[in-house]
């Protein structure tokens, strides 16, 4: 008799735990349903899995495929939801331009993502809102114009580095040393030789940092931080690449402070001293946001353009009319000067 009723007491108490965890289950799922469900003003899109969305949908190693193909299904806007964030995803020149040109105002405000304002913390350029970055993006236009952005341009820095004769070789490395140095001239005010070690290790940094940006780790820890940040994975090693390059933009600043003349700028860092310096009290300039804006500004200036370079050699490649077309419209005098 003790056998019996301590075997159907155990039988009642693993039902307990079952019933438990069932409805434990149940529950989470609705509310994951009921919290994060489709808003009713929200282009269509395909379904999203309960807690992870769509972020099993997109292959990120080629997400550019993956949304390509689902415009055939949805259209040139629909929707699609990252963990626990809805974003909508735009596709065409007209619509893009609409949303971030004729609509850019409305659209200015950043989205929170973990993984950037961890290093970010709203400051600098890319990721900050309001105020600051309005104040911000007015001096970054203003000083990088002084100093001959929109005037000056980067073939000339690009065409010395293809030297192959017709052979084949990888544009990645090559690109992005050109593209770079440049942005270092404004910044810095200076460039630097492509055996620099100094210089290899920054565009080495960038250059892993937002290669695993762009792939489904970071778009798990944006979805799930408080999980994400104790457990190990390449979203760790990001951080650190961050902070190292942070490190290294530091110590250019504290080499600009020893010779630095406001009466003189050299470069965008020399004018952001001087800017922190006759600030008044609603400024937003101090060295932490000069920090960021500088990383910011390489990272925007340098992985956009030579991204799209390597998107139009690519095609060029894959259509050799439109390299026709690019060549005989575009000529040099012997003087090396572009004519047209």
């Amino acid at each position: 008799m003790d056998l019996v009723s301590s075997v159907f007491g155990s039988i009642a108490h693993w039902m307990d735990i079952q019933s438990l965890l069932l409805f434990t289950v149940l529950f989470l799922l609705i509310a994951d349903y009921v919290k994060n469900r489709r808003p009713s003003s929200f282009p269509p899109g395909p379904w999203a899995l309960p807690f992870v969305g769509n972020i099993f949908t997109v292959d990120f190693n080629r997400a550019h495929k993956t949304l390509t193909q689902l415009t055939e299904t949805y259209g040139d806007v629909y929707s699609l939801r990252m963990g626990q964030t809805w974003m909508v995803v735009l596709n065409g020149f007209q619509i893009v331009k609409e949303a971030l040109v004729t609509q850019g105002d409305s659209l200015a405000d950043r989205p929170i993502l973990p993984l950037q304002m961890d290093v970010s913390r709203f400051l600098g350029l890319v990721f900050s809102n309001g105020h600051l970055w309005k104040q911000q993006r007015r001096f970054a236009l203003s000083t990088l114009k002084y100093f001959g952005v929109g005037r000056k341009s980067l073939e000339h820095a690009i065409l010395d580095e293809f030297t192959y004769s017709g052979k084949p070789f990888n544009p990645h490395l090559i690109i992005n040393n050109a593209v770079s140095n440049i942005i270092c001239s404004l910044v810095f005010g200076h460039r630097f030789e492509y055996e620099d070690e100094w210089f290899i290790k920054l565009i080495k940094r960038f250059d892993s940092a937002l290669q695993i940006e762009a792939s489904i780790w970071a778009q798990l820890y944006n979805s799930f931080p408080l999980l994400m940040r104790r457990l190990p994975g390449p979203h760790h090693t990001v951080q650190q690449f961050w902070r190292e390059t942070i490190e290294m933009i530091q110590s250019e600043i504290k080499e600009h402070k020893k010779d630095w003349n406001p009466a003189e700028p050299r470069d965008y860092i020399d004018c952001y001293l001087t800017e922190i310096q006759t600030g008044d009290a609603e400024s937003t300039f101090n060295e932490e946001n000069l920090v960021m804006c500088t990383l910011d500004l390489f990272i925007a200036g340098s992985e956009t353009t030579s991204t799209t370079l390597r998107w139009a050699f690519l095609y060029m490649a894959k259509y050799p009319e439109i390299q026709v077309t690019t060549f005989t419209c575009t000529s040099f005098s012997d003087s090396g000067q572009y004519s047209g």
